[in-house]
């Protein structure tokens, strides 16, 4: 029996907390021929106790300090534990690798912002400096961690052709293991929504950052209301799970700018900001409303694009190589920064019986494709071949 190291530590928010909710109680479950060790970061350490079995158990790190504080601990400290504790499996499932790891490496990337040069222009353009220098320096431990890493694994293909186009390695050292989506989870709170009909509401799942693009979906929002209003004769609300208001800032993305907008442009009324809605309700928030939209000019997955296409919504999205992958038919598309292009893909939508009934069939049959049972069976499966086939070791020179 191999005993696995999942270096955790970094996931203390969003996708991370969602992939450690769903992947530790079916690595618990039993039924794998490894013994897994997983660092927990250290405020969450009680919480996941409750998924220890015989086959899994947890350790935490450092009780305080930021990113690179963080990376120095593991540097050291998960090596020296890695030799002492006989490990001979080691997962990185933060973006950034142990960069002399005395066994094996898989690591998994995460976080297209590394690889996205529209990220940068945005810092720059809103005169960011210092956050553009401290991103460039991670993207290049990113890009660093992929070298030294033994097998790389991406969440869809697209990301993974995007990564290995900038840095330049081959593509046997990747693999696509898609995340999964838990349908009967996701639907526990079945309760009937309440729909005011009296509205058409467009929902955006997502907290304030730049890369989410919030700019050109508000700059859109008169051309949909108005010719929305010209056509089915009802009024349009935006629904985030955010807020938008001067003087929020949320991990570092300052609000303030994108609330001078959309007072500018008088759209305050037609916007409700529900701020974050716990993961048990979100199910009836999405069939409460009528569209998704995601503007994202800038993914490597995207969980409420699945989360929207299991409630049967349709999907207007950033043109993304990502995003097509991900929704395939059950989306219409429109280039990232046009604002009047993702107005006309909303109306159409929205005013077309036809084209929405089968956007909605397309959406619920997409979303059934993505599973964490099969996503844990695929980690388990890298897992073997990285123990089998030694020769998997790379030369760190490459």
């Amino acid at each position: 029996m191999a005993v696995v190291l999942i270096n955790a530590l970094a996931s203390t928010a969003g996708g991370g907390i969602t992939y450690l909710q769903n992947v530790l109680p079916r690595l618990a479950s039993g039924g794998w021929p490894h013994r897994f060790i997983v660092f927990v970061p250290h405020g969450s350490l009680d919480q996941y106790r409750s998924f220890e079995s015989g086959s899994l158990r947890f350790e935490t790190g450092p009780a305080s300090g930021g990113a690179f504080a963080r990376m120095k601990w593991e540097q050291r400290n998960l090596r020296n534990y890695i030799i002492n504790n006989n490990v001979d499996l080691f997962i990185a499932l933060g973006n950034f690798a142990l960069f002399a790891s005395p066994v094996p490496q898989i690591l998994f990337n995460r976080n297209d912002l590394y690889f996205s040069t529209e990220f940068s222009r945005d810092l720059r353009s809103r005169k960011l400096f210092g956050e553009a220098l401290n991103h460039w320096i991670k993207s290049m431990l990113a890009r660093l961690s992929i070298r030294r890493a033994d097998l790389n694994v991406a969440p869809s293909q697209a990301f993974a052709e995007r990564i290995q186009a900038s840095v330049g390695i081959p593509a046997s050292r990747f693999e696509v293991l898609p995340f999964g989506f838990d349908a009967v989870r996701f639907r526990r709170n079945s309760e009937t929504a309440v729909v005011d009909h009296d509205f058409i509401r467009i929902l955006y799942v997502s907290h304030y950052n730049y890369f989410r693009n919030f700019e050109t979906l508000i700059r859109a929002i008169p051309r949909i209301r108005d010719r929305v209003k010209s056509v089915a004769g009802k009024e349009v609300r935006l629904v985030l799970t955010t807020d938008i208001q001067r003087g929020l800032v949320y991990g570092g993305y300052d609000a303030g700018l994108a609330s001078d907008l959309i007072d500018n442009l008088g759209v305050r009324d037609s916007i409700d900001m529900l701020g974050p809605v716990a993961y048990d309700n979100l199910y009836q928030l999405y069939k409460s409303c009528d569209l998704f939209v995601c503007p994202s000019y800038s993914e490597s997955f995207g969980h409420p694009l699945v989360e929207a296409m299991a409630a049967g919504l349709p999907v207007v999205s950033a043109d993304l190589p990502v995003h097509r992958e991900i929704c395939r038919g059950a989306a219409v598309y429109f280039n990232v920064f046009d604002e009047e292009q993702l107005a006309e893909r909303c109306v159409d939508v929205l005013t077309d019986p036809a084209l929405n009934r089968r956007m909605r069939s397309a959406a619920t049959a997409r979303s059934q494709d993505f599973s964490w049972d099969e996503h844990v069976k695929g980690l388990n499966h890298l897992i073997d071949r990285c123990l089998r086939d030694q020769s998997i070791r790379h030369d760190e020179s490459n």
